[in-house]
């Protein structure tokens, strides 16, 4: 004779994330990738409207300045340096760099992250402005 045994289900609330800290951050930074699709289509409206010609170009420009696509361009800014933030911690977790027979701490390798982020910044402004 066998038996049946009812399988254990976990409960689970539409509000699971909302109860810990961790997980309101986890969820923060997953919904990064919003604003990400964002710019990737407004980027691509760039790329279509440069080859459509000047007037097309000018009517994407427009499009630009109107304040909720700014707005909308600004919080897609914050998203992605949170998503860099949370990307460059992680990378000392994923590289096991030896100097001297010691594993290098996570510190140097943040800051080169974000030292060449600056530097390339810097670069595309300056071919950008200049």
């Amino acid at each position: 004779m066998t038996t049946q045994r009812k399988p254990y289900v976990r409960t689970m609330t539409p509000t699971w994330w909302k109860k810990l800290g961790f997980y309101r951050f986890y969820m923060l930074r997953e919904g990064t990738s919003v604003p990400a699709v964002w710019f990737s289509i407004v980027l691509i409206y760039g790329v279509f409207a440069l080859k459509g010609g000047p007037e097309s170009w000018a009517g994407f420009v427009g499009f630009l300045q109107n304040p909720l696509v700014l707005l909308i361009n600004i919080v897609a800014l914050l998203a992605a340096a949170l998503h860099t933030k949370t990307w460059f911690d992680l990378a000392p977790k994923a590289a096991n760099i030896v100097v001297n027979s010691e594993k290098m701490g996570p510190g140097p390798i943040v800051k080169a992250l974000w030292a060449v982020t600056i530097v390339v910044t810097v670069i595309i402004l300056a071919v950008a402005l200049l």
